[in-house]
């Protein structure tokens, strides 16, 4: 008796040491999930005084420590699969999607002719996008550069 005594608390030891630690790590996701949001609101406020900055000086980039940090703007499209299937083939509506536009396919049907650029144009929309992207750079001095240094240097 006094064994299976000694059994059920050392069991209930066990489940409160896992509670207690099971508690201190959500305890820990809960403060780092706080932090990444504070992280995540200042890059943001950081970014856009970067894009600020480069727009005043009129560059597109700037060199710290040798690493280049840029702002990079690019178009990405979207498609209309309902009006594409209302203007080609089941055939290529078939080869050019799977749940969504197959880009990389339906570029390709376009520049084959497949597809004709008026029913691209119809299906194709282009959201612009802007990002900072942050990369070596050889022989780089460690302050801001302009384009036009960058390019004699």
């Amino acid at each position: 008796m006094v064994v299976t005594k000694q059994i059920s608390q050392l069991n209930l030891t066990k489940v409160e040491n896992q509670m207690a630690l099971t508690t201190s790590t959500a305890k820990a996701v809960l403060a780092k999930r706080e932090a990444l949001a504070i992280a995540e609101q200042e890059l943001a406020q950081a970014e856009a005084s970067f894009k600020l900055e480069l727009a005043k000086e009129g560059t597109e980039f700037a060199i710290v420590d040798g690493v280049k940090v840029a702002v990079v703007r690019g178009e990405r499209p979207s498609y209309s699969v309902e009006i594409l299937k209302d203007l080609v083939s089941d055939k290529v509506f078939k080869t050019v999607t799977k749940s969504a536009v197959d880009g990389k396919k339906f570029k390709s049907a376009v520049e084959v002719g497949v597809i004709k650029a008026d029913v691209a144009t119809a299906v194709t929309t282009i959201t612009a996008y802007e990002q900072i992207r942050v990369t070596e750079y050889k022989g780089a001095k460690s302050e801001k550069v302009t384009n036009a240094e960058a390019e004699v240097a």
